[in-house]
Parts: C-alpha cells; sequence; structure tokens
C-alpha cells in the first residue's frame, strides 16, 4: 500500500499526482493500492479562513481539479491519519509492505523513477 498525504494548498502535492497516478495504474495488478490521506487546515482558497464545511468543498474541487489521476483512490480527512504516521510535511509518501509494516518513508516529493524504484524494491522483496 502506498500512502501519499497531501495537503489541498501544496504545491509540490499537485506535481506528485500525475506520477502516483501513473504508478497506481502501472502496479495495481500487483496489488499495489494508493490511499490519499488529508486532514483540514482551516483555509481554504487563498489562504482565507474556513469553515470545516466551506474547507472540506474547497478539498473536493482542488481534488478534482489537480488530482484526476487519483479519483478512484480513498481520501480520508482526519488529524489523526498524519499523526500516525509522523506526517510534519506535504507531500510525504508511506509505502507499507502487505504485513502493513513501514518499508519506505518518504517526506517530499519524488520523482517517477525514485518512485518506481522503492515499489520495484517492496515488491521484488514480498514476491521472494
Amino acid at each position: 500500500m502506498l500512502l501519499f498525504f497531501w495537503a489541498h494548498w501544496c504545491l509540490d502535492c499537485k506535481g506528485e499526482a500525475p506520477i502516483l497516478g501513473r504508478l497506481h495504474a502501472e502496479y495495481a495488478a500487483k496489488g499495489l493500492t494508493v490511499v490519499a490521506p488529508t486532514q483540514r487546515y482551516g483555509i481554504a482558497a487563498g489562504g482565507e479562513n474556513a469553515t470545516p464545511t466551506a474547507e472540506l468543498a474547497y478539498m473536493s474541487d482542488t481534488r478534482n481539479r489537480y488530482y484526476s489521476s487519483l479519483l478512484d483512490v480513498p481520501a480520508p480527512v482526519s488529524p489523526e491519519n498524519l499523526s500516525v504516521y509522523g506526517v510534519s510535511t506535504t507531500p510525504t509518501l508511506v509505502l507499507l509492505d502487505r504485513a502493513g509494516k513501514v518499508a519506505f518513508y518518504h517526506p517530499g516529493a519524488l520523482s517517477y523513477e525514485e518512485l518506481r524504484a522503492a515499489i520495484d524494491r517492496v515488491v521484488s522483496t514480498q514476491n521472494r
């Protein structure tokens, strides 16, 4: 499982989305699941304060606009999502093996090649 911790205001997250969408399509048949946890930050467009309802609507609009290749993956919204994995920046990428153990943890964006290599290492280890 690949966890993609993102924020609606994060430019690097928006840049990472097409890479994740491509890898999700390539590795789905091998059992890779992608989940995109996030949380509310109390802001919406332009950094303006937002009610939870307004922010969730803005998050949905942002997701539809910038994360179209990931619309089929779950995107749970909760502060616990980030705290459980010690996420302090977005994007953060966490790859779990089939036993649920963290096999790869990377705060910040990665290129397609770097993330693909990490996925290949985990997949090849599990297929031995």
